[in-house]
């Protein structure tokens, strides 16, 4: 296929698929983090309690999770890259519906983020996995994140200050660019699709089916594990933090500063990846799981009437729990066998849509029993119970 005349200015990076991929990371990360603190901010003004915001967001949690099975039959009627646009489409409707600031568009809005991530991240996922060699994983995955980090740095912060300045519809212009500019990139770069998924050439598989599979496997269950614990702390952080801000009557602009410095500890990734090399992935996965949990409990404890000190051991936590964001993927990837790749892929990617839809809807029940501290508590319990399958049940040779 020839690259499109309007895509000539673009670079096709050559020889480093590594680089292409965590570029094309960072670009979905600029849309995706972009609205991250104006979500639940923007939820809490138009629902105003913290209750009705965790609902909200279990009930377009619940909606993706139905939605994502449906994604290996859509890269399958579209192929990879049609499907991978797909999601790129969906992260700009994020921002039109977002613009809108009305129940009916956050709802959406949430969705379509949730939705096009999703599809995103699977074709992602099937590209790393054709085009990055096993031995380049422990690399190449923190790369990616490292670069992505840029994106979580800034456009938080970003997309708080035009809300604050400008208005919903300022923010929501944000991820419409973002996709934009993703999908030039990744259709310049064209990467190849070697994988089993191409329209015409695999049967249909059944969803339950793949479920059942991926459940007797015990390496993938613990993969999903780690995943879904790590993705429960962002959630938590992402969400509950800003909400905890307003709250505290600390402000708009404090949950954006807390979440730029939660983000900036993906910085951690590139040093984790050269330490979990030299010496071992399954400490390094100990480490941070406990680490996460000692700060959440701090966090618990500090909330009730240190708003900011509670945001503080979060961001602190949050140094810990981002080594899991570029390591946390490589059990998965190493256990998954070459057959299998796009119906476990899909499976395991439910860590993401689970994670969004039993944390705010546990905490429901927490915020009721015990106010904000138990939130923090809840997570605590679930990063070091984790943290104690990690020790044992992960190769020590890994």
């Amino acid at each position: 296929m020839q690259p499109s005349p309007t895509h000539q200015w673009l670079p096709r990076l050559r020889g480093d698929a590594a680089w292409v991929i965590a570029i094309l990371f960072f670009f979905e990360s600029v849309g995706r983090a972009s609205v991250v603190t104006v979500f639940p901010i923007n939820a809490y003004a138009l629902l105003g309690n913290k209750e009705d915001v965790s609902l909200l967001y279990t009930l377009v949690a619940i909606a993706a999770l139905l939605s994502s099975f449906a994604i290996p039959a859509i890269i399958r009627a579209l192929s990879r890259r049609w499907s991978y646009s797909l999601g790129a489409l969906c992260l700009a409707a994020c921002g039109a519906m977002l613009a809108t600031d009305t129940r009916f568009g956050q709802a959406g809005a949430m969705y379509l983020r949730t939705f096009g991530g999703a599809l995103l991240n699977v074709t992602l996922s099937l590209y790393i996995m054709d085009n990055i060699a096993k031995g380049d994983l422990v690399r190449s995955e923190p790369l990616r994140f490292t670069v992505s980090t840029l994106a979580w740095i800034a456009t938080p912060l970003l997309g708080v200050w035009l809300y604050t300045r400008y208005g919903i519809a300022a923010t929501g212009a944000v991820p419409v660019a973002a996709a934009g500019a993703l999908l030039a990139f990744f259709w310049r770069q064209r990467l190849s699709e070697k994988g089993p998924i191409r329209p015409g050439k695999t049967q249909p598989v059944n969803p339950l089916a793949s479920i059942g599979r991926f459940v007797a496997q015990p390496r993938l269950r613990l993969a999903w594990l780690i995943a879904f614990s790590r993705s429960a702390f962002w959630v938590t952080f992402f969400v509950y933090v800003p909400i905890l801000m307003i709250e505290g009557e600390a402000g708009p602009l404090a949950a954006g500063i807390a979440i730029a410095l939660g983000s900036a500890m993906l910085l951690a990734n590139a040093p984790a990846g050269g330490w979990a090399r030299r010496h071992s992935l399954r400490l390094l996965l100990a480490i941070a799981f406990f680490g996460g949990f000692v700060l959440a409990i701090g966090a618990g404890v500090a909330s009730a009437g240190h708003p900011l000190l509670a945001g503080g051991a979060m961001v602190a936590a949050a140094f810990f729990i981002s080594m899991l964001d570029g390591l946390g993927p490589i059990p998965f990837l190493r256990a998954v066998r070459a057959h299998e790749r796009a119906p476990m892929t899909t499976v395991y990617r439910t860590y993401l849509e689970i994670s969004e839809l039993a944390t705010p809807f546990a905490y429901v029940f927490a915020f009721r029993l015990l106010g904000f501290p138990g939130a923090f508590w809840t997570l605590a319990a679930l990063l070091g119970a984790t943290g104690v399958l990690v020790l044992r049940h992960i190769p020590r040779r890994m």
